[in-house]
């Protein structure tokens, strides 16, 4: 077998018909036509640059992001905390109070993310940003 970027030479099969090898050759053939293709649309189109308002529009988006997914994590480990609390047999548990809570946590850890939380929506912004 020969591969040289633009063909590739099948080798006989065990049964000398060599139709594995007419496979590998459209394969290879479809995957060169596919390569060329995506190159000459990365060839023909023309690079442009953001201006800095547009990049400060996309940085408050990522920003608001980051904060949502730490907002959401937060709550995922409230709720998690939640279930290590024993239940409260004063006032038994109802699916009202499980709704309440689950509203509760939403709100508290939404408010905690967007206070600072625990630095993870930085850390994503940062890692987006490359600040």
């Amino acid at each position: 077998m020969r591969i040289d970027g633009s063909y590739l030479l099948p080798q006989m099969g065990a049964t000398g018909t060599g139709a594995e090898g007419a496979q590998m050759l459209n394969k290879e053939s479809s995957f060169q036509e596919q390569l060329k293709a995506a190159t000459d649309k990365l060839d023909s189109k023309k690079i442009t640059t953001m201006t800095d308002e547009e990049v400060a529009q996309r940085n408050q988006e990522i920003r608001e992001a980051s904060v949502q997914l730490e907002a959401l994590m937060l709550k995922m480990m409230y709720t998690e905390m939640w279930k290590t609390v024993p239940k409260d047999e004063l006032f038994g548990e109802s699916n009202a109070m499980d709704i309440y809570r689950d509203m509760y946590n939403e709100e508290i850890t939404k408010k905690a993310a967007e206070g600072g939380g625990i630095g993870l929506a930085d850390y994503i912004y940062n890692q987006l940003t490359k600040h």
